[in-house]
């Protein structure tokens, strides 16, 4: 027969080093194998709710490359609107060409052949020819009148065996009482 022993004694507690660990044990190792393990399920759960989501906007991503396919030309059209448009500005901020030379012609009396007309910036030159002298005083005097010409200058005159007054004139104009 076994006899069983009963110990009145209490346990003696650990000392040194397994106390330490013991301790370290129950206060940290416990709640951060809790927690590591709480992580580690979240993560798992996040990483399944991207999954799903991916492939639920996975459809969508695919209708909504169709509609960029298709509104491709519609883009193309738009730019090149856009640098038209551009462009226009563009001339708007340089001197206006036609409106300068219709100015000119309407300077010019009938008598007066504008021979050539050359523009470069608000600078212009012109050669023209007239048979008559009243006729290259008149449109010298509608040169001198008008308010979109800032200076006029006479560079060269001469007669030809005709009997035409052949002239050249530098003028500049002023670009914005020119589109008026």
């Amino acid at each position: 027969m076994e006899s069983a022993g009963i110990e009145l004694l209490p346990k003696t507690p650990p000392s040194g080093r397994s106390r330490i660990i013991e301790f370290w044990g129950k206060t940290i190792g416990i709640p951060l194998i809790i927690v590591l393990q709480l992580l580690s399920l979240g993560m798992f759960a996040f990483r399944a709710k991207l999954e799903t989501d991916l492939r639920n906007l996975y459809p969508s991503i695919e209708d909504k490359e169709e509609v960029v396919a298709q509104s491709l030309e519609f883009e193309e059209v738009f730019l090149d609107t856009q640098q038209r448009l551009n462009l226009i500005a563009k001339s708007k901020l340089e001197l206006c060409y036609s409106c300068a030379t219709k100015k000119l012609e309407a300077l010019a009396p009938s008598e007066v052949t504008l021979t050539q007309i050359r523009i470069s910036g608000t600078a212009v030159e012109i050669s023209a020819k007239t048979p008559k002298g009243i006729s290259f005083a008149a449109f010298i005097a509608n040169i001198l009148e008008e308010d979109a010409i800032k200076e006029a200058l006479l560079t060269s005159g001469n007669l030809n065996k005709d009997g035409e007054f052949l002239f050249a004139l530098n003028l500049t104009l002023d670009k914005t009482k020119l589109q008026k």
